[in-house]
């Protein structure tokens, strides 16, 4: 016996891509340049020639903080991503996306 999932209703599908499309901004357009500048305020031979990012992010303690937290989020947007790859299959995943879906839809 073949377990055949029904598709998702549009609604849902769409709620799902518009938390999809905005978890990926977030993290390209926020938190990856975050982590990147409070990676450069961290170094003092950066912060001398530019101490506009030291005073940005209010010191060296507040760029290690938002650093942390922004790899955290990185982190975690990883795991959620490679879990949600794993439990959609990813064999067929990977057969939809290099050969095309089996249905030719």
């Amino acid at each position: 016996m073949r377990y055949v999932r029904s598709r998702p209703h549009q609604s849902t599908t769409l709620l799902f891509g518009l938390l999809q499309r905005l978890t990926y901004c977030l993290i390209l357009f926020v938190a990856a340049p975050l982590i990147v500048l409070t990676g450069l305020t961290m170094s003092t031979t950066v912060t001398a020639n530019y101490p506009l990012l030291l005073d940005l992010f209010g010191g060296y303690q507040s760029a290690r903080t938002i650093h942390f937290f922004g790899f955290a989020a990185l982190l975690l947007f990883l795991v959620v991503h490679l879990l949600m790859v794993f439990l959609s299959g990813p064999g067929r995943q990977l057969r939809a996306m290099t050969l095309g879906p089996k249905d030719g839809k």
